[in-house]
């Protein structure tokens, strides 16, 4: 595809990729899952559990294979190929410890990866907080195991990129060439515990450092809130920093919506741009009726039940060139892992 020219309809035939979709559980299924009180509490939980239909008797016997199934049916009822399966992991004390009352959920990348190789659609993005006593073991037996990249959500986690201590994780992703996926932007899902740690210009650290680095959500800040926009800042970072990428998950929902119809015609934001959803952060088209037209809203949002291909069609109708959904094949990590020898040569021929 021309991405130069005007079509940027035209279906690219490598490898389709969501770099950004999220394995949840509760800890069944001897899955090392867990999470917390008070987060089961928060309103998100009870809404995406009530949308998804999570039963108490699932939440006590089989959540979290349940869970992986749903996903991998999804992804293979969609466009999309693979899907990267992103893992979560708690706060850490000072001394490296679990800080339990802080922590909110962990999906263990053991658990990323089994859930990986059960099922052919999806690839492991585990997350491994730099501040564990452990962090260089298990970032070690990530690499080992073939993550496509690492998920951090700084604000969340408790992650300071800039950190002294992160210096040799930082090396030991660049020379396995395995991006980190760090959440910038407001979050809602999520309790922050510490909002100065929403700033993309922290991202220079891991990039001059060497790593990959994906900025999940573009930057975009939530509507209505006092963040604020940190798109020019991001813009001009893609001068300095050919391995800076972004993802456009989660912006089809009442938190960025407005932002999307402006990026999906900048050039200079989906020329960076991977394809992501945020399952199962819920994405609907009737946000972009002004854009796109009533019947055409109706069509994609109660003819088209699949949340991820509805996903897909809503950011290819606003603008966005198939070529992000394929992008990721170039950036992440470890694919001849998990892709097929037939999907590696089409990456191969550059199609």
């Amino acid at each position: 595809m021309n991405e130069d020219g005007p079509d940027r309809s035209t279906a690219a035939t490598s490898p389709r990729i969501d770099t950004h979709l999220h394995l949840t559980g509760v800890g069944t299924d001897d899955s090392g899952c867990w999470v917390s009180p008070a987060f089961q509490s928060r309103l998100t939980f009870q809404i995406l559990r009530r949308i998804h239909g999570i039963t108490t008797e699932q939440m006590e016997e089989s959540a979290d294979s349940d869970w992986v199934h749903l996903v991998s049916e999804i992804v293979d009822e969609s466009e999309i190929d693979y899907a990267v399966a992103l893992g979560f992991d708690g706060v850490y004390r000072a001394d490296g410890s679990l800080d339990e009352e802080r922590s909110q959920m962990i999906v263990p990348p053991s658990w990323v990866f089994r859930s990986c190789h059960d099922n052919d659609h999806l690839l492991p993005g585990p997350s491994v907080n730099p501040f564990r006593a452990d962090a260089m073991e298990r970032l070690e037996e990530c690499v080992d195991g073939g993550a496509v990249l690492i998920k951090w959500l700084p604000m969340t986690q408790g992650i300071d990129l800039r950190h002294p201590k992160i210096t040799d994780f930082y090396r030991l992703l660049a020379e396995a060439g395995i991006p980190l996926l760090v959440h910038m932007g407001g979050e809602r899902t999520f309790a922050t515990i510490d909002e100065s740690l929403n700033d993309v210009t922290l991202l220079r650290a891991p990039l001059d450092a060497g790593v990959p680095v994906i900025c999940a959500h573009t930057g975009t800040r939530i509507l209505f809130s006092l963040e604020p926009d940190q798109l020019p800042t991001l813009r001009g970072m893609f001068d300095e920093y050919p391995h800076l990428w972004v993802d456009n998950s989660g912006m089809c929902n009442p938190g960025r919506y407005a932002h999307l119809p402006a990026l999906a015609e900048d050039s200079r934001i989906w020329e960076r741009t991977l394809y992501g959803s945020d399952f199962p952060v819920p994405s609907n088209a009737i946000y972009f009726t002004r854009e796109l037209g009533v019947k055409e809203v109706f069509e994609m949002e109660w003819r088209e039940r699949n949340p991820i291909q509805r996903d897909v069609e809503i950011k290819r109708a606003l603008g966005y060139p198939d070529r992000t959904l394929s992008r990721a094949v170039d950036v992440l990590a470890n694919l001849d892992r998990w892709l097929t020898p037939e999907e590696l040569g089409r990456k191969a021929e550059g199609s």
